[in-house]
C-alpha cells in the first residue's frame, strides 16, 4: 500500500475512534446537513434506542436537540459532542442521544423553548423530566451568549443529584411536565403534515422553531391565540434577577424596585426550588416562569451562605412580555407573515414632528406569503405607520405585531395611517 495512503488510513481510524460517530454512521439527514462527528458515547438520532438503553441500564437519559442548519448553539454543540475529559466523565453517567429533527417527538414530554437551536433535556429512564438546559434571547452575534459548557456541566451534575433521589422525589418533579399539547407530535400540526414522511434534508425535516410557529399560526387562524402563546419562557431579568452565566442559578445582581428586590433577594443567593420544583439551570427557572400565571405569588427556596430560606415573589401585570421577539424564528411565520417594520429613530421622529410617545414604525420590507395582500392594499416599503385604527399610541415592533394578532382574526382588516413622504394616507388592509 502506498505509504501516504497508509498514513491517511491510520489517521482516519484514530479520528473515528476519538470522535465516535463518523460521517459513515450518521443518518441520511445528518450527512445532508453536514453534521459534526460526535463522541463514541453519543447515540446518533435514535431516541428509541436511547430510551431502551436507559431502561436496561438504569442510567438517566440526556437528550440534546440540535437544529444543525441553524448557527446558534454551534460553539457549545462542539464542546458537548466532543467533550474534554471532565465533561466526558459527567456525560458518561447518562445515556446520551443527539436528536437532529423533531418529527415523532412526544410533545407531552418534550416541552422546551422551541426557538432554541440547541437544547438539552434530562430524564429518568421512565421519562420523568429531571430538568432542562438552554437559554437564548438574541439572534446574530449574541445568539450564543447565554450558552456555556460550564453551565451545561453544572446542569448535568444537578440532574444526576436529582436522579440519586429518584423515585422518592418523583412527585416533586411532576410539574416539570406541562399541560397536554395541542398536537401529539409535530407532524400533526397544520402546515407540517406534508413533512410526515422520511426526513432526508433540511427542507424535509421539522426544525424546532417550526413546532412553535406553525402551532401558533394555526391557533390564530382558529381564533384561539392567547398572550401565553406569544410571551414565552421569560428571562429571570423580567422579575429583577440576573443569574451567573456559568452557574445558572447563582444571583449575580438584583435590579432595584423589581419583584425580586421587593421579595428580599440579594447578590450571592443560589436558587434551589421555584414553585416547588427543584432547579438545575436558568432554563429550568424559565420553565417555572413560563408555566406560572401572569398574576401569581411564586415561592422560591434559595441558599444564602450556609442557610436555606424561602421567599415569595409577587408577580402581576405585563412582566412576561418580551420587548423584542424578532429573534424568535417562530414569530416570523407565526405572527409577522411577511411584514417587517422597525421603530423610527428619535432623531427622525423629531425631524418629522412626531412626538416621542407617538407611534412611528417604518416598513422595512414585505415578503413571503403575506406580501401580496399587503402590497395589494397599498402598503409600500418606506411607509411610516403612525396610527393603527386611529390610535397613535407608541408601541414596540413586537407589541405592535402581537396586538394585531391578538385583537384581529383572519377575516378582519386593520386601518393603517401611514406617512409617505410628507403626506398622510389611510390604508385598509385585510389581515394577512
Amino acid at each position: 500500500m502506498n505509504r501516504a495512503i497508509l498514513v491517511f488510513a491510520t489517521l482516519l481510524c484514530v479520528y473515528s475512534a476519538c470522535c465516535g460517530a463518523d460521517l459513515a454512521e450518521q443518518s441520511e439527514l445528518g450527512k445532508s446537513v453536514k453534521d459534526i462527528p460526535v463522541a463514541a458515547h453519543w447515540i446518533y438520532d435514535d431516541l428509541a434506542k436511547a430510551k431502551a438503553e436507559a431502561k436496561e441500564t438504569g442510567k438517566p437519559l440526556l437528550v440534546v436537540l440540535r437544529c444543525v442548519p441553524c448557527p446558534p448553539g454551534k460553539s457549545l454543540d462542539e464542546k458537548v459532542m466532543q467533550p474534554n475529559k471532565e465533561l466526558e466523565a459527567v456525560e458518561k453517567q447518562f445515556v446520551c442521544v443527539r436528536i437532529i429533527q423533531t418529527k415523532g417527538l412526544d410533545l407531552s414530554i418534550f416541552q422546551y423553548d422551541f426557538d432554541m437551536s440547541w437544547s438539552a433535556m434530562f430524564f429518568a429512564p421512565d421519562m420523568t423530566i429531571l430538568g432542562r438546559y438552554g437559554t437564548r434571547n438574541a439572534s446574530g452575534p449574541g445568539s450564543d451568549s447565554l450558552l456555556t459548557a460550564a453551565a451545561f456541566q453544572k446542569a448535568a451534575e444537578r440532574a444526576l443529584t436529582l436522579y440519586k433521589g429518584f423515585p422518592g422525589n418523583k412527585a416533586q418533579l411532576a410539574a416539570k411536565k406541562g399541560k397536554s399539547p395541542e398536537y401529539a407530535v409535530p407532524e400533526q400540526t397544520p402546515g407540517l403534515q406534508d413533512r410526515a414522511g422520511k426526513e432526508t434534508t433540511k427542507q424535509t425535516c421539522i426544525h424546532c422553531h417550526m413546532v412553535k410557529e406553525f402551532a401558533m399560526r394555526a391557533k390564530w387562524e382558529e381564533g384561539k391565540l392567547t398572550p401565553e402563546d406569544i410571551w414565552v419562557y421569560p428571562m429571570p431579568e423580567r422579575i429583577g434577577l440576573e443569574l451567573d452565566l456559568d452557574n445558572g442559578l447563582l444571583v449575580k445582581s438584583v435590579a432595584e424596585d423589581t419583584p425580586a428586590a421587593k421579595a428580599g433577594f440579594s447578590k450571592g443567593d443560589e436558587l434551589l426550588l421555584a414553585g416547588g420544583q427543584p432547579l438545575i439551570s436558568t432554563a429550568d427557572f424559565q420553565w417555572v416562569l413560563h408555566s406560572s400565571p401572569a398574576d401569581t405569588s411564586l415561592p422560591i427556596k434559595f441558599r444564602r451562605g450556609d442557610k436555606v430560606f424561602e421567599r415569595t415573589i409577587a408577580l402581576s401585570g405585563s412582566w412576561k412580555e418580551e420587548s423584542n421577539i424578532a429573534w424568535r424564528a417562530s414569530s416570523w411565520y407565526g405572527l409577522r407573515l411577511g411584514l417587517k417594520v422597525e421603530p423610527l429613530s428619535p432623531a427622525d421622529k423629531k425631524s418629522r414632528g412626531i412626538e416621542e410617545e407617538e407611534l412611528a414604525l417604518v416598513v422595512k420590507g414585505m415578503f413571503g406569503k403575506g406580501k401580496q395582500k399587503l402590497e395589494a392594499s397599498g402598503l409600500r416599503t418606506g411607509d411610516i405607520i403612525i396610527a393603527v385604527d386611529g390610535s397613535s399610541k407608541n408601541q414596540t415592533e413586537s407589541r405592535f405585531i402581537a396586538d394585531l394578532r391578538l385583537t384581529r382574526g383572519p377575516k378582519d382588516s386593520v386601518k393603517f395611517t401611514v406617512l409617505r413622504g410628507d403626506k398622510k394616507q389611510e390604508l385598509t388592509i385585510p389581515m394577512w
